[in-house]
């Protein structure tokens, strides 16, 4: 699987790939996603533009975030979802919601369901779209 980010075959038979997690990903039967490499998950940015607005009482401003998919980012998960050898991209909510946003295929990427708070084990066979 020649890729630029970790992945796992799990003992369901699923090949699982971390696309940008700084983190790696414990699975509730103990298999393990290794994190990525730091540059990556540099590289793997959204761009973000930020709106401020300051809060009535001044000790805190709420911050609206408006996403895009840099071209680096739609290539690389272009490239993945036609990896066969790839089952599941795993993704971050925010990239998710920015491509639902594009109007972009969403393909094999999906976002982790938690499947213990306290140890933040997720399930190996529930994803969310």
């Amino acid at each position: 699987m020649n890729t630029n980010c970790p992945v796992i075959t799990l003992d369901n038979g699923l090949n699982i790939a971390n696309w940008s997690s700084p983190h790696p990903f414990t699975f509730t039967t103990g298999e393990v996603l290794p994190a990525c490499d730091p540059d990556r998950v540099k590289s793997m940015s959204l761009d973000i533009k930020e709106t401020v607005f300051p809060a009535p009482i001044g000790l805190y401003s709420d911050i609206e975030i408006d996403t895009s998919i840099p071209t680096v980012v739609r290539d690389d998960l272009r490239k993945l979802q036609h990896n066969e050898s790839i089952d599941i991209i795993l993704i971050p909510f925010m990239v998710l919601d920015a491509i639902k946003k594009a109007g972009m295929h969403r393909g094999k990427c999906r976002v982790i369901r938690v499947a213990d708070r306290m140890t933040k084990e997720i399930y190996p066979n529930k994803f969310c779209i």
